[in-house]
C-alpha cells in the first residue's frame, strides 16, 4: 500500500494560496481517480480538487475555512500500489 498526498494545487500562474471551502469526502471513504475531494477558493475562482489516484481517504489535515499555500499537504489517500 502507498500513501498519496492530497496537495493544494495551483489553478493559475499567480495563485499562491487557497482557502478550503468544503471537504466532499471523509476519512474512510473510497475514491476513484477524478472524484471530487474538496472545494477550494482561489483568488479569482472556486474550484474542485480531484483525486489523482483511487484508494481510501486515510487522513484529512486541512480544515474548512483555513488558508493553505500551493503545494501544502491537505490530506492522504491510501492506494493499493506498492511504493
Amino acid at each position: 500500500m502507498a500513501r498519496v498526498e492530497i496537495n493544494m494545487p495551483r489553478f493559475g500562474a499567480q495563485m499562491k494560496e487557497g482557502k478550503i471551502l468544503e471537504w466532499k469526502v471523509a476519512v474512510g471513504d473510497t475514491v476513484e481517480e477524478d472524484d471530487a475531494l474538496l472545494e477550494v477558493k482561489a483568488e479569482k475562482m472556486d474550484a474542485e480538487v480531484e483525486a489523482l489516484d483511487e484508494g481510501k481517504v486515510v487522513e484529512i489535515i486541512a480544515k474548512v475555512g483555513e488558508v493553505y499555500p500551493v503545494g501544502a499537504v491537505l490530506g492522504y489517500i491510501e492506494t493499493d500500489d506498492e511504493d
